[in-house]
């Protein structure tokens, strides 16, 4: 690595700045990274397969250990897992149409709704708008009678 390092380096004249991108003089600095990092990954994963090979005996052992403990974990994720989200979702599939029908029928009820409340505003207020109240601009012209207020027969004792 540090001889393509030194090599780059050697290829420009001392007194000119570089006219190449930046970019070219990573290149090969990336190629032996990269070169060296695979060589260091395959070495690895052949160490990793001759130490893991003698291994490879027992796995018939542990496997026929572990049968009874692999079995009551996959029962019981069937019946705490998979069968209730099997149940779920099929029944989630079959309610889906009824489910979208009414969600429309809500929508458009509203809006329906809202348009035509809007729509019966606006012909009230074209067809007989609405008139200033006489309470509120002559109080004491008011047609409606005043309520008598009644004596009470209740006498306090002291």
């Amino acid at each position: 690595m540090t001889s393509t390092i030194t090599a780059t380096a050697s290829l420009l004249p001392a007194g000119q700045p570089s006219t190449q991108p930046p970019i070219t003089q990573v290149i090969p600095i990336l190629r032996a990274t990269f070169s060296l990092l695979r060589t260091f990954l395959s070495q690895a994963s052949r160490l990793v397969v001759a130490l893991a090979t003698p291994l490879l005996i027992f796995v018939p052992l542990i496997s026929r250990l572990l049968g009874p403990v692999i079995l009551v974990f996959q029962i019981v994720l069937d019946v705490a897992l998979y069968t209730p989200y099997t149940i779920i979702s099929s029944v989630a599939v079959a309610l889906y149409p009824i489910y979208m029908f009414c969600g429309v029928a809500c929508i458009f009820g509203a809006v329906l709704g809202i348009l035509g409340r809007s729509l019966v505003t606006l012909s009230n207020n074209i067809i007989a708008p609405e008139l200033p109240k006489a309470e509120l601009l002559h109080p004491k012209l008011s047609m409606r009678p005043k309520k008598r207020r009644r004596k009470s027969s209740f006498v306090e004792d002291s």
